[in-house]
């Protein structure tokens, strides 16, 4: 833009700066006033800073652009068109200025939203391991009984840790979840949903500077959107494999891991003889499905009621006779409460318990080191007998694990759980893992 005179040169602004330290430094008053440079734009001594002298909406404004110590003359010109521009646009800018201050102040990173969230999501979670969860995930650090803060064995959002809330997008939150969609596919799921909240939390609460909600498209949401970047979790879970032994190999397992002493053994056997999920024992927090109690429980009637499974469904369970004997033998011990307890009174076993057990085995040269988990040997084993040793039906072996009906037509119109065929089946693969 040209200007209408030009007064000043970059070693003019030198000379000038010299010269107010020079008064200074004599002690002597420095001379006020201003110098123009034209067009509106000046630079003021003693302050030695500069400013636009300029006319919006009748009224005299003075927009300053920086001290002339660390601004060079042709910086403060193109500032000072900026200003001309937006005057002649209907906008005040010593006003815009300051809105771009506060947003810029109230701005944050994906950590530091993350963890202003934390409070919000503590009142809302039931219990101290989903909430540590919560922090593992999104902020990469465990915090103990102490106090004392850690990190997490993963920290899955690093790469968006530092990133401006308004900066994160969809091929960032991608670079989250695609290593671990697959190999981790239910944590990579939870984590897409939580980072999801955290960002729509974070722009309501004006943390995404200039974002505005109503308009606000979050990288993060599933529907129509990720959904078209990363493959379906119910066909992740078709791909996803837990160790175990080839069914044939089933017996003489079972065999060595009823000799293994404590309740955690006993659990394992347990999710053996029923086929079921591990997390179906224990309860899971997070999903807010309880572990197994003994008024789950009917042994009169045969029959375990698992009140929420992970498909969020009540699903009854036919007990072999072999699993009446050892949930006979397990309520010598303990006749009240949760079934399989952990370490601490009233509190149900943790997920490496079972984990221990296996340990243990592969310490005593049982089985081999990684051939084994307990999720893959009560469900995959029996799936793969079911489906080769026998003539069950498909949906009686699928009503067994309590699988979700992947077909939509078939989901409708069924209306039995297929339980009086399941009694036989899990009779069946009691006596087959038992050896009967």
């Amino acid at each position: 833009m040209a200007y209408a005179t030009q007064r000043l040169t970059q070693t003019d602004v030198n000379r000038i700066i010299k010269e107010v330290d020079s008064d200074r430094a004599a002690g002597r008053d420095a001379r006020a006033g201003l110098i123009a440079d034209g067009n509106g734009l000046y630079l003021q001594r003693p302050n030695l800073s500069y400013i636009s002298r300029l006319r919006f909406c009748g009224r005299r404004i003075e927009p300053g652009h920086g001290s002339a110590r660390q601004v060079k003359l042709a910086e403060a010109r193109t500032a000072h068109d900026a200003a001309l521009r937006m005057v002649r646009a209907g906008k005040n800018p010593v006003t815009a200025k300051l809105l771009a201050r506060t947003q810029a102040a109230a701005t944050k990173t994906f950590i530091q939203a993350a963890r202003a969230f934390m409070p919000t999501i503590e009142a809302e979670l039931k219990s101290a391991k989903s909430i540590a969860v919560w922090r593992a995930t999104l902020l990469g650090e465990v915090v103990d009984s102490k106090g004392k803060v850690t990190r997490a064995e993963h920290n899955y959002c690093a790469k968006i840790h530092h990133e401006p809330v308004a900066d994160i997008t969809t091929p960032l939150v991608l670079a989250v979840l695609k290593p671990i969609w697959v190999t981790k596919s239910e944590t990579a799921s939870r984590l897409r949903g939580r980072i999801e909240r955290v960002l729509a939390w974070a722009v309501s609460q004006g943390m995404g500077g200039d974002l505005d909600l109503d308009h606000y498209r979050n990288p993060a949401r599933w529907d129509g959107h990720l959904e078209h970047a990363l493959a379906k979790q119910a066909k992740v879970h078709e791909v996803e494999h837990h160790a175990a032994l080839d069914h044939p190999e089933m017996p003489a397992f079972y065999a060595a891991l009823s000799q293994q002493p404590g309740l955690a053994a006993r659990a394992f056997q347990l999710a053996i003889l029923t086929a079921t999920r591990t997390g179906d024992l224990r309860g899971v927090d997070r999903e807010d499905r309880p572990p197994m109690r003994w008024e789950h429980v009917d042994l009169d009637a045969r029959i375990w009621t698992v009140p929420k499974t992970k498909t969020g469904v009540e699903h009854r369970i036919p007990l072999s006779k072999q699993t009446v004997d050892l949930l006979e033998q397990i309520r010598g011990d303990h006749k009240t409460g949760i079934v399989f307890t952990g370490g601490k009174p009233g509190k149900p076993m943790s997920n490496g318990a079972m984990l221990a057990v296996v340990k243990r085995m592969i310490r005593a040269g049982l089985i081999e080191k990684g051939a084994v988990t307990p999720h893959g040997m009560a469900r995959a084993g029996f799936k793969s007998w079911a489906s080769e040793d026998t003539n069950a039906e498909h949906g009686v072996i699928e009503a067994c694990m309590s699988h979700v009906i992947g077909d939509k037509v078939e989901a409708a119109y069924r209306r039995t759980d297929f339980y009086a065929k399941r009694v036989k089946l899990m009779q069946n693969w009691a006596d087959y893992v038992t050896g009967v």
